[in-house]
């Protein structure tokens, strides 16, 4: 870039500073600011590609059920991502955040595509919940914040400054809280997950999830239900159609087999319960994954 150009890139920073400077009003103490406790910041920030629809559903084990966080970014090309159950379609130029314990695998991938993932935590539980089935789109501020994310992870990632960065991105993404009713519960589905995943493969009883998370049945049950919505019976029914639905898809495993690995009596009895959730029999979804792939 030549001399000129930097002088006229930066003239023009300084105008526009200058012009969001003169909208500033003249606070009466303007050495005592307000104190606000410092957020919590993202932790053990991975950014990685992927250059193929081919690469997105790797391992071949089933949905992926995680503790991290993952922000995807499909730079060319599109695919389907279906997180528990809703399928979001991710064409270039948009996101999406999967948060932790959702099941979560891709369908419908184009042979050649380009994604940004970055996974990462979050100290103490914190779960982005407003982010869970939010897509965005990638505005040029967004897409720099990126590319400035990337680049300080790659360049300089012991500085704290890919953190700060990431940071700053999913603040501008979440949107404004809405005021919280008197009394309303937190949701309980990240612990009840959490608790599930750690006795994988087995699907646990009440009993014992519920001894898990150090409480009675009865107080699990009305707590969830409280918090969620729904019944914890019809969450974890849903969990395990969920993880067979993705077994389905990914795996060569038989459809006895499948049920036989969720925690259905008999593949009669999977196969209504699937049929009832999604519309079409175990082999129905078989047959349509296998002809879009």
């Amino acid at each position: 870039m030549s001399l000129t150009k930097v002088t006229d890139a930066r003239t023009d920073g300084i105008t526009r500073l200058s012009a969001a400077c003169a909208r500033l009003g003249r606070p009466a103490h303007p050495l005592h600011g307000k104190r606000r406790p410092a957020p919590p910041l993202p932790e053990n920030v991975i950014c990685f590609q992927r250059r193929s629809g081919a690469e997105l559903n790797r391992p071949l084990q089933g949905r992926a059920l995680h503790h991290r966080h993952v922000l995807i970014v499909a730079l060319k090309g599109r695919a389907t991502v279906c997180a528990d159950d809703r399928e979001t379609l991710l064409e270039a130029g948009r996101g999406m955040v999967v948060l932790p314990y959702q099941h979560h695998h891709y369908a419908r991938t184009e042979r050649r595509l380009h994604w940004l993932f970055v996974t990462f935590e979050y100290a103490q539980g914190v779960v982005l919940e407003p982010l869970r089935h939010r897509p965005f789109d990638l505005g040029p501020e967004r897409l720099a914040m990126l590319r400035e994310l990337v680049r300080d992870w790659r360049a300089r990632p012991e500085s704290g400054l890919p953190e700060l960065r990431l940071a700053l991105l999913l603040a501008d993404l979440t949107p404004p809280p809405t005021p919280m009713a008197a009394g309303a519960a937190v949701t309980l589905k990240p612990r009840v997950n959490l608790a599930i995943q750690r006795r994988r493969p087995l699907m646990p009883t009440l009993r014992e999830l519920a001894s898990d998370l150090g409480m009675s049945v009865s107080h699990l049950r009305a707590r969830f239900r409280a918090s969620c919505g729904i019944s914890l019976g019809r969450h974890m029914r849903e969990l395990r159609l969920e993880r067979a639905r993705g077994l389905l898809r990914m795996s060569p495993a038989r459809v006895s087999e499948v049920a036989e690995q969720c925690g259905f009596a008999s593949p009669y009895s999977f196969s209504r319960a699937f049929s009832r959730r999604y519309g079409q029999s175990p082999l129905q979804c078989r047959k349509e994954s296998a002809r879009a792939a």
